[in-house]
């Protein structure tokens, strides 16, 4: 039988110990960069882009475009739970709602940021709807986050318009929502006395992970955002103004 796993490890081994191939790029693609790309560096694949730029992509979902601050969000969320409110029974929004409830409950049981690793993307991705699902999110929410995050975009001029970089967006976005374990406890001392003692710890939000979570959302509300995202935006200018995000 063959093994696909060590084949693949082995021509990744044969990639990184080859030279460069002719036009395949020593620099960094990226305008202004100048850094060596991580073929060239011998420290991966890319052909066309450097270490920074290639981690930049997996944390934001674009190779240049940083992730949107909450504050920049903000107006178009609420603009986006207004406008979920007023059109509730529209089928295209029960629809979605109905389907982005009808995922948090397939997403399984949730697990502590703790236990994660190892764990396959798409598990871990589910695991992170769970937690959501826990924390008593509504699905009303969740589409107000992935129908804002798409006006946002659509109205900033400077914005990168992929599928990816909304989806990760969109995920981003959800994944702060319950990200985190914490957990307080007395942590005895010598004298006889406890001191309280809290231990924080957070999934990393990067990579597979937030493409899974992306997709599953963007299933369920690709129907609003096709009919309705220029609605939104006009609601949103009209209530809160040309507010640009500050880069």
């Amino acid at each position: 039988m063959i093994d696909y796993t060590q084949v693949k490890r082995t021509l990744e081994e044969a990639a990184r110990a080859a030279p460069p191939t002719h036009g395949s790029g020593q620099k960094c693609t990226i305008p202004g960069c100048g850094n060596p790309t991580m073929r060239a560096a011998g420290k991966g694949l890319a052909v066309f882009h450097c270490k920074r730029h290639v981690e930049h992509l997996a944390r934001h979902g674009s190779l240049w475009h940083p992730t949107y601050p909450a504050a920049d969000l903000k107006p178009y969320l609420k603009t986006a739970a207004a406008w979920i409110k007023a059109n509730r029974n529209d089928p295209v929004v029960a629809s979605a709602v109905y389907g982005i409830g009808l995922t948090f409950w397939m997403a399984g049981r949730s697990e502590i940021a703790t236990r994660l690793r190892g764990m396959p993307p798409k598990r871990r991705a589910m695991i992170a709807l769970a937690r959501v699902r826990e924390a008593g999110i509504e699905p009303e929410r969740i589409l107000a986050i992935a129908l804002g995050t798409a006006a946002l975009i659509e109205e900033d001029p400077g914005s990168h318009r992929s599928r990816e970089f909304r989806i990760v967006q969109t995920a981003k976005a959800v994944h702060r929502l319950a990200s985190g374990y914490h957990r307080t406890w007395d942590f005895p001392l010598r004298d006889g006395t406890t001191a309280p003692y809290t231990i924080h710890a957070y999934p990393r939000s990067t990579g597979r992970v937030l493409r899974h979570i992306g997709e599953a959302i963007e299933k369920d509300s690709a129907a609003v955002i096709d009919a309705h995202l220029p609605a939104i935006v006009a609601l949103k200018v009209e209530t809160h103004g040309r507010i640009m995000p500050h880069m």
